[in-house]
């Protein structure tokens, strides 16, 4: 019995529901989370208010849980990215970057944690590596921009059954010739 075939089932109907790869929508919430916690962390500098901080920690916890859901759904993507594509080595940089934006975040959150416990207001260091991992998620969220626009990977199209719209085109034929994933493009 292969242990992973509950998760992949329940993936395999939401991609059926939405009609592509769930990824795309679940990597909204770590992103936009992580990108609330470093706004949060900068008030909480400038204006001292303790409870922008409260405002960073939660928004952070909610970002890694966030990111769960986007490593199951997206190593499911990976695993369907032959290797010898060149789109492997980018989705392979954004896995790993992905990695390293999730460390960096769940050790800030264990620091602010720590220091919070401890009854201080979160360090520098907590802080930086918050900061780091944000600025690093640009970067990673721009190459997941990239398997998709310029790769076409998680592309398909949404309708399984075509017998009724054979004369119409599909897949990438549906797009402009000059667009970055059509025919021509």
């Amino acid at each position: 019995m292969d242990l992973l075939s509950p998760v992949t089932g329940l993936i395999d109907q939401i991609e059926k529901l939405l009609g592509h790869s769930p990824h795309p929508a679940i990597v909204a919430v770590p992103i936009g989370a992580w990108t609330l916690s470093n706004v949060c962390d900068g008030l909480a500098m400038a204006t001292g208010d303790d409870r922008y901080d409260d405002a960073a920690s939660v928004s952070m916890a909610i970002g890694l849980a966030g990111a769960a859901g986007a490593v199951v759904t997206g190593l499911r993507d990976y695993s369907y990215i032959p290797k010898d594509r060149p789109s492997h080595d980018v989705a392979t940089t954004h896995a790993l970057g992905n990695a390293l934006v999730a460390t960096l975040f769940a050790t800030s959150y264990i620091l602010r944690t720590r220091d919070r416990a401890a009854g201080r207001r979160p360090s520098r260091l907590s802080r930086t590596l918050g900061i780091a991992g944000g600025g690093l998620s640009l970067y990673t969220a721009w190459l997941g921009g990239v398997l998709v626009e310029e790769y076409g990977e998680a592309v398909k199209p949404v309708m399984d059954d075509w017998s009724d719209h054979e004369d119409e085109p599909h897949g990438r034929q549906r797009l402009a010739a000059d667009s970055p994933l059509g025919v021509n493009g």
